[in-house]
C-alpha cells in the first residue's frame, strides 16, 4: 500500500513540477491523511463483519456420548437459533452476537456441548469468521 502511495506521490510531484519543500510537505500530508483514514475504515468494516459472523450448528449423534446434558423443550424455546440448528442438523445458522454468547453461556452452565433432547443426542458447534 505504501509502495503504491510512494509511486503515485512521486508521479504527482513530477507532473506538478513544484519542488519547494513546503509544497512537498503539504502534498505529503494532504494525500497521506485520507489514505490512512480510508485504510482505518476498511479495517473497522472488517472488524464489524467479523463481530457479526457467528453461527451455530448441531450434529445428530448416532451414539450415546460419555458426557451429555438434558435440555428441555422449554429451555430450547429461549434459544431460537439453537432450536433451528437442532431441527435441521448439519446446517449452520447465523446468530447475532448476543444470542451466540447467551447460548454458549447456557451450555457452559449446563456443563457440556453434547445435549439430549427427547431420545436424540446432539453435539453443538459454535463458529466465528
Amino acid at each position: 500500500m505504501f509502495v503504491i502511495y510512494g509511486i503515485l506521490f512521486a508521479i504527482g510531484l513530477l507532473i506538478s513540477r513544484e519542488w519547494s519543500p513546503v509544497f512537498i510537505l503539504k502534498a505529503f500530508v494532504v494525500s497521506l491523511v485520507p489514505l490512512l483514514l480510508i485504510s482505518a475504515a476498511f479495517f473497522a468494516f472488517g472488524a464489524l463483519n467479523h463481530e457479526y459472523s457467528k453461527s451455530i450448528e448441531a450434529k445428530k449423534l448416532e451414539f450415546v456420548p460419555d458426557e451429555f446434558v438434558i435440555v428441555t423443550e422449554e429451555e430450547l424455546d429461549e434459544y431460537p437459533v439453537l432450536k433451528k440448528a437442532i431441527e435441521s442438523p448439519g446446517e449452520y445458522f447465523s446468530a447475532n452476537p448476543d444470542e451466540w454468547e447467551r447460548t454458549i453461556d447456557f451450555l457452559d452452565e449446563k456443563g457440556a456441548c453434547e445435549i439430549k433432547i427427547g431420545n436424540d443426542y446432539y453435539i453443538i458447534f459454535f463458529t466465528t469468521a
